[in-house]
Formats: C-alpha cells, structure tokens, sequence
C-alpha cells in the first residue's frame, strides 16, 4: 500500500461549496481554515469569473491561486492579479454564436472585464448580487468580439444537443451550473479546468497527483482527471459521480467539509489500497 500527503485541495464552487442561494456554511469555512492550518494549498477551479469569485471573499482570501472561467483564466486574489488568460480563436466564437442562434438558445462572451450577451441570454440570465458588468449587444457584435469564455444557455433548459454541435469541432464545452440554473461553458480548444489545474499547482511548485479534486459537474471532470483522488459533491451528476474516487453527501449536507474533517484527523495522509467505493456515504 502507498501512503500519500496531501498538499492541494482543488475545489470547484457552485453545488460544492456554495450553496443555491450563494451561501457558504460555516462549516465549510471551519474547514478552509484546516486545510490552512496544515500548510496545505487551496485552489479554486471554478467556471466564475475573477470579479464573481471576489464576491465570495471569504473563500477568495483563502486561496492560493484560482482557476477561473474553466481555466480560460489564472487569478491570484492576494494581488487582483490575472496568472493568465486563453483566448478563442475568432473562428471559435463566430462558431458558437452561430449554434446558440440557430438553436434559439442564449449566449454571451467575457473578455476578462466585461460580459457581453445577447437579449436572450440576459433574458435567461437570473439576477446575481455579483459579477462584472453585463451589457447586451446584438448577435453579431458578440460573433465579431474577442474573448476568453462563452456561456450558452437555453428556455428549456436542454443544452446537451448543443453542448454535442459545439463539441464536435474540439472546442472545450462543458457543463456547470450557477445556482439553480445550468449553463454551458465554451473555451479555447484544450482549455478546462484540467489544464487550469494542473498550471496553478505548477505555479505553486506542487505535483497535481499529490492533489485532492471536489466537483459536482461535467466540467469538473478534466480536474478530476488531473489530481490524484477526486470527490463528487451529491449525485447531481451520473458522469460525475462514475468518475469520482468517492461520492459525498451534497453540499447543504456539508459533504466537503466532512471529507475535509476526515482528512485532517488522518493527517492529510490517503492510504491508496484501491479505489473508494462511489457510495453518497463518508
């Protein structure tokens, strides 16, 4: 059996740590503050926005570095500061555009300041108490205008089939949720939270394998790939929880922060003698 110490915890936000309505237990917070006082690095992985993780400064001023925009952006919240930013080729975004309008569904673009979005997608947008500016513009303005994301999202709800024709072409798309709405998040061609994973704890001089994940989504998938376990958060998701090492109660049953608490009393330390078994139990 290999004995391995933990040095990241990797988490997404969204259905993990935050909550539908945009709270944070204390008990998760009781828990970054383990994760801290054992030296270990916490990394947010998120399909936010610098500006929309900075809302939650409670969990922005704990971490390390910050996986944004599915790793369209690298943020460290210590300075407002971005690490790095991936654009979509030109082609990519007219593509996209192109889909969601022909598939009457919503899309908007993000910059690295500014989002920009059709009437749709506003219409479809819920109202948020965060975030950077939002402005509607007209479809071809957004086909025409750089960008490091784009989000998709549709009346019915429904956005595999679009997921699949944005998919198709190699451009990452995956989906997420913000609060109680799903969405569909578009980056460069080999963008995810993988690679945004996997360049943050580089940056922080630590080896993704010795590297805990925590998701609840598809677009968590890539970050669990890249780390040595990985933990869904509820069973939002039937991928999700297939891919995970362990299944945990959801996040308004404070499934992370329990996970974090058994980790901390073995001493950050996972005994690997084979894969957890995938049940919604700690």
């Amino acid at each position: 059996m290999l004995s391995v110490r933990i040095e990241a915890v990797v988490t997404d936000l969204d259905g993990t740590v935050v909550r539908s309505d945009f709270s944070i237990s204390p008990a998760t917070l009781e828990a970054l503050d383990l994760v801290r006082s054992a030296g270990v690095a916490f990394v947010i992985a998120t399909a936010r926005t610098p500006q929309g993780l900075e809302h939650f400064q409670e969990l922005a001023r704990r971490t390390a570095i910050a996986v944004c925009c599915s790793g369209a952006i690298g943020w460290r919240s210590s300075d407002t500061a971005m690490a790095w930013m991936e654009e979509l080729t030109p082609g990519a975004i007219r593509r996209v555009v192109d889909i969601a309008v022909n598939q009457d569904a919503g899309v908007a673009s993000f910059d690295g300041a500014l989002w920009r979005m059709t009437d749709e997608y506003w219409r479809l947008s819920p109202t948020q108490p965060h975030g950077p500016t939002r402005l509607v513009v007209d479809s071809t303005v957004l086909a025409d205008t750089p960008c490091c994301t784009m989000a998709v999202r549709h009346r019915d709800g429904d956005l595999q089939h679009i997921a699949e024709l944005v998919a198709a072409e190699a451009d990452s798309a995956a989906l997420s949720h913000v609060g109680r709405s799903t969405v569909l998040d578009v980056t460069a061609e080999g963008v995810d939270k993988g690679t945004g994973t996997c360049r943050a704890l580089l940056a922080l001089g630590l080896n993704p394998a010795a590297a805990i994940s925590f998701g609840d989504m598809p677009n968590d998938l890539a970050m669990f790939r890249v780390t040595g376990r990985s933990y869904s958060v509820g069973t939002s998701d039937e991928a999700v929880m297939r891919a995970a090492t362990q299944v945990l109660p959801s996040v308004d049953d404070d499934g992370f922060a329990q996970k974090i608490a058994q980790l901390a009393a073995a001493d950050w330390t996972i005994v690997d003698s084979g894969r957890d078994a995938p049940v919604p139990t700690l």
